[in-house]
């Protein structure tokens, strides 16, 4: 998931995201009940029925792995970027899609995930765990909905839902060696993938895609923005342009910016 805080886009047909809060609360409870992972991951081998060691399993375990696996997390780093994520992108797709379609959608793209993770796992025994190839699916709705909309970290969602979706590509093609090749790659690809082709069927008739940038805040983080400088600021009303340290400025948060995103990559 990217390394993202919080959204400057306000809600505009629901008062509340009732089911995107209530998905974070229960991974939540979830995680902190001790949830046991074994009733609820998704492993491919049973689902394809590519490995016979692992011999059958009763129909209705199969298909809860497949959207159950999204409340079980690995650990709290896992718990907390998929949340943090889930939170910032995922109250304006509700918003667009309704409740009880947005609910839909989450589950579908869950399953989307899990299915391409299986597809191309290397090891099918490997149980996937996470809500990260659902949240994927919410944050290519995302892009397609909002791509102008700013996130904390003030840049654009296309520029940080794009960056996410080609690292998780680069990792599909390139697979990394060590912890990395624990992380569900495929799973997010297929989220991805869903999100962005169920996103025109589900939203609310009316609401439209790529909504351009006059819908949203000029100050979305009014606040922080007085002491954080927008990679992407809007242009000057007396068109006048930006300074050379202020430049600098810009590109050095840029660097740092794009520098805690691969360290988060290669640590986690």
């Amino acid at each position: 998931m990217a390394l993202v805080l919080g959204g400057g886009n306000p809600l505009r047909r629901v008062p509340v995201a009732y089911v995107n809060r209530g998905l974070i609360m229960v991974c939540v409870l979830a995680f902190v009940s001790g949830l046991r992972p074994e009733p609820f991951a998704f492993v491919p081998a049973y689902f394809y029925g590519t490995v016979e060691v692992a011999g059958p399993l009763p129909t209705w375990d199969v298909w809860r792995g497949l959207f159950g696996h999204v409340l079980v997390h690995g650990d709290w780093m896992h718990l907390a970027t998929n949340m943090v994520a889930l939170w910032v992108f995922g109250d304006n797709v509700e918003d667009a899609m309704g409740h009880l379609r947005y609910l839909a959608f989450f589950l579908l793209c869950a399953a989307a995930g899990a299915l391409a993770e299986g597809a191309m796992a290397v090891e099918p025994m490997r149980p996937l765990v996470g809500a990260s190839g659902a949240i994927s699916g919410v944050m290519g709705a995302y892009l397609l909905l909002h791509p102008h909309a700013k996130i904390l970290v003030l840049l654009p969602a296309s520029v940080v839902v794009a960056g996410d979706l080609a690292a998780n590509l680069t990792m599909v093609l390139m697979p990394p060696a060590g912890e990395m090749v624990e992380t569900a790659w495929g799973a997010h690809l297929g989220g991805f993938a869903a999100g962005m082709l169920l996103v025109v069927p589900f939203k609310r008739a009316g609401v439209p895609l790529f909504h351009p940038p006059s819908v949203y805040p000029a100050v979305p983080f009014p606040r922080l923005q007085k002491v954080i400088v927008d990679v992407f600021p809007p242009p000057d009303p007396l068109g006048r342009r930006a300074g050379a340290l202020e430049r600098w400025t810009v590109a050095g948060k840029a660097v740092v910016y794009f520098g805690l995103i691969a360290v988060l990559f290669w640590t986690l």
